[in-house]
């Protein structure tokens, strides 16, 4: 990995920063991509930075460490998927809210930003995906989304989105799912598969343009290779 990384801490939440090669040389601005969760930047950049201004645009990366992601990416109250676990508190608004008003413009006002929403990433994984879906229909900043693994059996996740409409229809969507993830013991959980392809589905017809969003199947399960499948992601989002 070229590019650096640091650690931020803004409005208590632990943040990650990836700076890209050359940023403190060129003086250009620099696409955001926001990720919900703490993950392995540098694996996810490892393979990414080659494709810089081939393929890919250059980009700010910033992960955004979550202290309970049941909390935090959780649209609305559920109940737990196992007796070992909480309670979803659904409280995703505020955390995108937090994300919006106060991470955003923290970063844009300290860090050399392309501010549009087109030029304005989130990007997520299992919860963390679903927050970033549910992103689309309270805010109208993210103009490019990833939801990778995303938790969308989520109790009336179908209904919500069938009823309801994206601020922003312009956006740009990328959807991912392992192969063997409806496998889950968990009857929930197990609808994982034909509840993406029904996401896919619904936001196909809600969005400007069907081919703005894509659907992606990758080998194993939940947990296979997940930085891999976070660069995939990216790579696709941030093609020029």
């Amino acid at each position: 990995m070229n590019g650096t990384i640091q650690s931020l801490n803004i409005n208590e939440h632990h943040c990650s920063l990836y700076l890209p090669p050359n940023y403190n040389i060129l003086n250009v601005n620099y696409p955001v991509v926001y990720m919900n969760g703490d993950n392995n930047i540098e694996e996810i950049i490892d393979s990414i930075e080659s494709h810089f201004d081939a393929d890919c645009s250059a980009f700010i990366l910033i992960s955004i460490q979550s202290k309970n992601w049941n909390h935090d990416f959780s649209p609305w109250p559920a109940p737990a998927v196992g007796k070992n676990s909480e309670d979803f508190s659904g409280c995703a608004y505020e955390y995108l809210s937090v994300l919006t008003k106060v991470i955003k413009p923290f970063i844009d006002a300290h860090y050399k930003t392309k501010t549009e929403p087109k030029n304005t990433v989130l990007i997520g994984y299992s919860l963390g995906g679903l927050a970033t879906l549910y992103s689309l229909y309270q805010f109208g900043i993210f103009g490019k989304v990833g939801s990778l693994s995303g938790s969308l059996w989520y109790d009336d996740w179908i209904e919500f989105i069938s009823y309801n409409s994206p601020i922003n229809t312009a956006v740009k969507v990328y959807l991912s799912l392992g192969k063997s993830e409806d496998h889950s013991r968990n009857q929930r959980m197990a609808k994982v598969s034909n509840c993406t392809q029904k996401t896919f589905s619904i936001l196909s017809k809600q969005l400007m343009s069907s081919e703005s969003i894509i659907l992606e199947w990758n080998n194993g399960g939940h947990f296979t290779e997940v930085p891999q499948r976070f660069s995939k992601a990216l790579l696709w989002l941030m093609h020029i």
